[in-house]
Formats: C-alpha cells, structure tokens, sequence
C-alpha cells in the first residue's frame, strides 16, 4: 500500500541520517621515546588539534600491539570541548611505538578499568554529599565556611600508588594519603580512614601541613620577613577536576586577580597524577608575562626524627614523623620530595619548618616542578631516609630528563 510504502522511505532516510550522523577516522600514530631507558606506565598525551579532524571528537579507541588500551579524552580548560587523549605504554628506551586511533563523534559507553581515581564532594544537610566537577566562590577574607562546604575540605585524587587532595582554601595546601597495599582505596575511606579500616590495611592521611608548604603547595613570598605567603587577596577562587581516569587525573586550581606584589595576576595551576605513578606534575600558568615576581614552594620538615636536604640544584628532600590527627595516638613516617627546575629558581633557603625555592619566570607565563612521597608502612616502600633520599635524587635525574627530552609523535591518517 502507498502508506506502508511511505512508512518503509521514512525507516531508510531516518537510518541513513543517523549512520550519516557518525563521523569516524583512524590514524597511525608513531610514539617517539627519545629517553635512554625503559619506562613502564610511560605517559603519553596527543593534543586532539594535532589529528587536523574535521569534526568534533566525543570519543576515541586506541590499539597497540593490535590489543585495545585503556585511554581518556580530556577537556583541560572546562570549555566543554576534548582538548588531549591520554594512554600509558610500556616502552623501551631510543624506540619506536606505533598505535592506532580512531576517534569518532560520538559518545561511547565503553568502561575501562580505571587504575586512578578523582572526586570532590559536597557537604549537604541531607548526607547525600553529591559529586562536583569544579567550584567557584568570591575571594573573601574568611575562607573557613568554603573550605568546609567541601567535604574532605577539596578534591581529592589516587594512583595505586598514593593518593593527594587539594584544600579549598587560601592555602590551597596539598595533603597526601600513604598506602599499604597498591590499590585503589578512596571511593572506600574518602581519606579519612576509620579504626576498622585501618586494622583492615586501608592506607590513611599520613601528612599534618599545618602553617607549612607541605609538598609542593604554591605560595607568594614575603621578602621582609622571609616567609611563605598563602593566596589571600583574590577575586574569584575556583578548584576543578578536568579529568579523573582511567589512566590520569588533572585538577585544576584557579585564582581569578590575586592582588600580589602591588598588581593583579590570575593564574591556574594543574596537578597532574598519572596510573603506575606516584609523582605529580604541577603546572602554574599565568594570563600575563611575569616581570619580577618572586614565588615560593619547597617540602616541610617533619615533626620529629628530622632529616633532609636541600642540594641547590632543584632538589629537596625531607624524611620524619609527625601526628597527621592531632588528638589520635597515630604517628606516621613520610618521605617528601621536590624536583624544581633550575630556570625558575632564584634562591634556596632554609627556615624552621621548610626546605625552600624563591622562584619566578620574569618574561614567560608558566612555571612547572613536580613533587612526590612515600610513607614507612607501604609494602613495597622505603624503610630508612638514606634511600629515600637516593630515590629522590634519581627521580630528579630522571624528570629532568624528562624535561629535556620529551616525548614527540607523528600522525598519519589512514
């Protein structure tokens, strides 16, 4: 019949329509290791610009060795828009890998097994503590109240290796999380592990900041009294999670016309944690050149049974035990570390409770350093400071390294 005829052109133009809808291009693309050694878990981010697509990516699949990996596509600026896809490979030094890439248009529900994991949460009186992607408050004075609408106080974020949270305050301290065992445990003891989880061997928040740097948190500086400046004096204050595996996290800290050294600077930091890794990299990007800025960061000292070093060559270390509760009969021993590149540093002091950089950039608009730790009680960690301290020192080898010679790739459309 002419109705049923009618019914049967409509089903194939909707279908064709639909599977005109789908726009999909796969790509070889040549990973170049310039490093002379073998890396596990090496990070590897392709900037979506770089694949020249003509449409807008919402999903990719990446094959190596023709066997699918674990990958992410992350929107860095909270635009709404994919900016970088992110893998981890295993790879020996001076070499070659080839993957392939298919990105697509739309949106997959493919799941991978995440080996990170992010979140930040609200307090609510209704103790359903959504989750967030990002908040924003006024620079007010009495940053207490913000800090608190925040449960756990600011996102938090885990490798299996360690975990770290951010506070949502004017100190914008970084905490951190010591395991046991290599796991994922935060969706379990959002970091604030009970008695029952600790007898259980859940890891706990090993670090008491207090008035410090802690590690790696990034401050101003006080040239006349010689000290630390927290993030007071802005307009706006913002903390987002930009990606939260599976192989990665990116948080990101943004402080909106921070009144600093007589003028305004906005600035955003990002805290980048990869799978398989225990260090952070932490990116600072300024909206405007820096002139004569000076900045500071570095690693507190411990409580007791201090040890540590700063060489005058970017590193520094520390290694003690402190009460991360104070009121709870629990003493851990932490190592800290920090790898900060000559080029931003000024001076390397010391004062009661830090080992520390004045740095800046005078003439660019980014600063970068990474930071790492350890606690006494992981499994398969470091026992004693001595080699702890040898780690950081080749750990600083290596990031420079890093630095120096960084991973490149090549895009072929196929």
């Amino acid at each position: 019949s002419i109705i049923m005829n009618i019914l049967v052109l409509l089903i194939v133009m909707t279908t064709e329509i639909f599977s005109l809808n789908k726009i999909a291009k796969t790509y070889e693309v040549t990973i170049n290791n310039p490093l002379r050694r073998n890396d596990k878990d090496l990070p590897i981010s392709i900037k979506l610009k770089d694949f020249k697509a003509d449409f807008r990516v919402r999903s990719a699949i990446v094959s190596y060795n023709d066997n699918e990996i674990p990958s992410q596509l992350d929107d860095i600026n909270g635009d709404g828009h994919n900016d970088e896809l992110a893998f981890v490979l295993d790879m020996k030094g001076e070499l070659n890998a080839i993957v392939e890439i298919t990105l697509c248009n739309l949106p997959s529900d493919k799941k991978y097994e995440s080996r990170v994991y992010a979140d930040m949460i609200l307090n609510d009186k209704n103790q359903k503590f959504p989750s967030i992607t990002s908040l924003s408050s006024p620079g007010v004075a009495e940053t207490r109240p913000y800090y608190d609408v925040v449960y756990l106080h600011g996102p938090i974020f885990e490798s299996e290796l360690v975990g770290y949270r951010i506070y949502y305050d004017n100190r914008q301290s970084i905490d951190i999380y010591g395991k046991i065992k290599q796991r994922i445990e935060l969706p379990v003891t959002k970091f604030h592990t009970t008695d029952k989880q600790l007898a259980e061997g859940y890891g706990a928040d090993v670090l008491w900041a207090g008035q410090t740097v802690s590690l790696g948190s990034f401050r101003g500086w006080d040239p006349v009294n010689k000290q630390p400046l927290y993030i007071d004096d802005v307009k706006t204050r913002q903390e987002s999670l930009r990606a939260a595996g599976p192989v990665r996290t990116i948080t990101e800290v943004k402080d909106y016309d921070w009144y600093y050294e007589d003028h305004y600077i906005t600035m955003t930091q990002y805290y980048t944690l990869w799978a398989g890794h225990r260090d952070v990299k932490v990116e600072i990007f300024f909206e405007d050149k820096l002139t004569n800025e000076t900045f500071c960061t570095g690693v507190q000292k411990l409580e007791t049974n201090i040890s540590g070093f700063l060489d005058g060559k970017g590193i520094a270390g520390s290694w003690g035990i402190n009460q991360p509760e104070k009121g709870k009969d629990i003493f851990e021993t932490v190592g800290l570390g920090i790898y900060m590149p000559n080029k931003y540093i000024k001076d390397n002091l010391e004062d009661d409770g830090n080992y520390l950089f004045n740095i800046g950039n005078d003439g660019n608009d980014y600063i970068h350093y990474y930071i790492t730790f350890c606690n006494k009680r992981e499994e398969l960690g470091w026992k004693i400071n001595s080699e702890w301290f040898e780690h950081v020192k080749d750990w600083a080898k290596m990031k420079n390294e890093d630095d120096e010679n960084p991973i490149t790739y090549s895009i072929k459309a196929k």
